[in-house]
């Protein structure tokens, strides 16, 4: 989107959410106790107005999560105060729940959202306008563009990079971290990615550096890898400290090797007793179509940049960028496009501008990588997970 009325993008639709979350008792309730109810809910209790949980599960609804009842969505019914509902399951079973609650008369972008439209636009403005506080909802630092696979089509471009690519240095991050919560008094999920990012051969001085400044800002702090890398003894330490989670990219569907691997790396987090996420298999990815999309109408890039929506940004030094894929694939793979895409946090005006080109603003509505991009089309354009590019 392009600014029109920079430092006033939200005011018309901040009052009406500000209305809208005062009707419904200041409180908000997540429907699905499960893994994205879990970590939305720590970010709702940041800020002090999670009214509890709901699931349909009966087993769940004789559980706590939070020091919160799991309720029945007749028990919430019967509350006087009813609070928001934000549906936190993906999917079929989302869209279920959406059905179920319009059957019982609730209308969705008055009573209940979708977790993705509220993590992303609804608390973002209420955060801001309401409490005054700028949050994001995932920011990451690319600490290396170098990886342990060869992954095609890769969404960072990593397959192309080489073993002699040059790692962001110590100072970098920490002018990254510095930066960004110079401004950012909330991120739901900070995370330090790559490539692989235990290639970095410094990660625990970066984990304690942020860790120490900048923990009490971050509902999570993260570290996403491949797994085929087991840390050492420091890295693990740091992660206990500042409680790091360790997500595991789940490639194993692919890569045959990769379960004894993960297997010994489970082990080792458990021992630690580092927090870890690894799920299901993936078993496919999506074709963003960088190497075959070429557009160059102005208006169709936009609609693409509009459609897109990614909660994906990246800070690299003072540099604040939108789209963290955009800005590694367009270095990576040789793109000259794109290099003035993102914000100075040198010389912004004031944090509203920070605010509003975190929420899609600029001044050109759009990214130059867009038009080498299929945005939120790739997902009609599925593609096997993690097929190597050469083998290992």
């Amino acid at each position: 989107m392009k600014w029109e009325n920079k430092g006033h993008e939200f005011d018309s639709d901040a009052e009406k959410i500000i209305q809208g979350f005062k009707d419904h008792g200041e409180k908000v309730y997540l429907f699905g106790a499960g893994k994205i109810g879990y970590e939305i809910g720590l970010a709702m209790e940041r800020y002090h107005v999670l009214g509890g949980f709901i699931d349909n599960n009966p087993e769940k609804q004789k559980e706590k999560l939070l020091d919160e009842h799991v309720l029945s969505v007749e028990q919430y019914l019967k509350k006087q105060n009813r609070g928001w509902i934000v549906v936190t399951v993906a999917g079929n079973r989302g869209n279920e729940i959406e059905d179920q609650l319009t059957d019982l008369g609730l209308s969705k972008g008055i009573d209940f959202f979708h977790y993705e439209d509220f993590t992303t636009y609804i608390f973002p403005i209420l955060s801001f306008y309401k409490f005054g506080m700028l949050y994001t909802d995932i920011t990451q630092i690319s600490l290396t563009e170098r990886c342990t696979l060869k992954c095609r089509n890769c969404a960072h471009g990593c397959y192309a990079v080489g073993a002699d690519s040059k790692d962001l240095s110590i100072e970098e991050v920490y002018d990254s971290a510095d930066y960004f919560f110079k401004y950012v008094d909330c991120v739901r999920e900070f995370v330090l990615i790559g490539g692989e990012p235990l290639l970095y051969r410094k990660l625990d001085d970066v984990i304690q550096y942020i860790g120490e400044k900048y923990r009490d800002k971050m509902v999570l702090f993260s570290i996403t890898s491949n797994g085929t890398i087991i840390p050492e003894k420091k890295v693990l330490e740091m992660c206990r400290k500042y409680h790091v989670l360790f997500r595991i990219s789940n490639y194993s569907s692919t890569i045959k090797w990769l379960p004894e691997k993960y297997e010994q790396l489970q082990k080792v987090l458990e021992d630690s007793g580092v927090q870890y996420s690894m799920g299901s298999p993936e078993r496919q990815w999506m074709d963003y179509g960088f190497e075959t999309v070429c557009r160059e109408d102005q208006e169709e890039i936009t609609r693409v940049f509009d459609s897109c929506k990614t909660p994906c940004r990246e800070i690299r030094g003072n540099k604040y960028y939108y789209c963290v894929m955009a800005r590694s694939v367009a270095e990576n793979l040789g793109f000259n496009v794109g290099k003035e895409d993102y914000l100075n946090l040198k010389n912004i005006e004031n944090k509203k501008v920070f605010f509003e080109f975190n929420m899609g603003y600029s001044e050109k509505g759009y990214l130059d990588m867009c038009g080498h991009c299929r945005g939120s089309e790739a997902v009609e354009y599925p593609i096997p997970v993690a097929e190597q590019a050469k083998a290992l």
